[in-house]
């Protein structure tokens, strides 16, 4: 049996603290975040610890020594069983004549303070979304724009008729029979719904957009930023997001109708925010997605922060994630039927 040198020794000793930090991203996602405030933050690193022990599953096996490699394989196998997938692999696709395609996009603005280098982003938005038709749109970070032109028979967006900013919108094809602001003490309207009719069916559409984690990845991972305010400001985050979540679990369950909520959580599918959002709910890249299912690009590393969640009574057909790159986040589009 092979003996581990100095070096492999020290590395063993740093592969078992990842471990532990992996296994503890998992039951992170069980944590309020206001009851202990660092199981947030280590729910928002899990993609990247799975990423670190998958190398150091590979570094064992290429230098030969197998009782090594299980201490992240064993870890990795546990988050495979109790965790959300990181990655997807593709199902086949059904065809069904009674469907319906929900899109939820943030559109950042429509870059209005030239993120992108592009002075016709909304343009290319308004070109992709006629391209692809969605019979619902869920937008957040909108705003009106005169670019942005798509021909919706029905609409609700709450900033035209009232004071509440917001920049939350849903297009619809088909008509609106009811919608709606969730709102509680200072937040205000970060979710949205409307129902809607389709043939005899009536479907509630929430459009949500919980509180951003302000992260800037040149200045606060790659610059010299102020580690401990950084902790700080996520800590305050995390608990707004837990006040959000409860927010709109309390409405979704005073509703009867066949529920499909779409939106941007600012957060990973190992965070206690997905965990109660997504409850009894199907995830629909888990049920018919591929890949990595990026939504956001942070540095060239894939995150899944926006979802499409449906009542389990809804079948879900596809999920299509885009690469399309007119925002820092992608559009996610889920066909459905009832």
């Amino acid at each position: 049996m092979k003996k581990l040198s100095a070096l492999n020794k020290v590395v063993f000793f740093i592969n078992n603290i990842f471990a532990l930090l992996l296994l503890l991203s998992y039951l992170a996602s069980y944590t309020q975040p206001s009851t202990i405030s660092i199981a947030p933050l280590l729910s928002l690193a899990a993609p990247v610890l799975l990423f670190i022990n998958l190398i150091f599953v590979l570094y064992w096996i290429f230098q030969g020594f197998k009782k090594q490699f299980a201490v992240s394989l064993i870890v990795l196998f546990i988050g495979f069983v109790v965790s959300s997938s990181v990655y997807k692999f593709r199902s086949n696709i059904e065809q069904v004549t009674d469907e319906l395609n929900i899109m939820t996009y943030n559109v950042r603005k429509f870059n209005i303070f030239e993120w992108i280098n592009d002075k016709n982003i909304t343009s290319k938005i308004d070109a992709f979304i006629q391209k692809e038709e969605p019979d619902i749109l869920a937008l957040q970070e909108y705003k009106e724009d005169e670019n942005f032109s798509i021909n919706y028979p029905f609409s609700y967006n709450p900033s035209l008729k009232t004071k509440v900013k917001s920049g939350l919108a849903i297009f619809s094809k088909y008509p609106i029979i009811n919608t709606g602001i969730l709102e509680q003490n200072r937040w205000v309207g970060k979710a949205i719904f409307i129902d809607v009719v389709k043939s005899q069916d009536t479907i509630r559409v929430y459009n949500f957009h919980l509180q951003s984690l302000g992260v800037v990845p040149d200045e606060e991972f790659f610059g010299h930023s102020d580690s401990k305010k950084l902790i700080q400001r996520l800590k305050i985050s995390f608990k707004v997001q837990q006040l959000q979540v409860d927010i709109i679990k309390e409405h979704v369950n005073s509703c009867n109708y066949n529920i499909i909520i779409a939106g941007d959580m600012n957060n990973t599918a190992y965070s206690w925010a997905y965990k109660n959002l997504k409850n009894d709910f199907k995830d629909s890249f888990l049920e018919a997605g591929s890949g990595f299912g990026k939504t956001y690009d942070f540095k060239g590393f894939p995150l899944r922060i926006d979802f499409i969640f449906t009542d389990k009574n809804i079948n879900i057909i596809n999920h299509k994630n885009y690469q399309d790159q007119y925002s820092d986040h992608y559009p996610v589009m889920s066909t459905v039927s009832f």
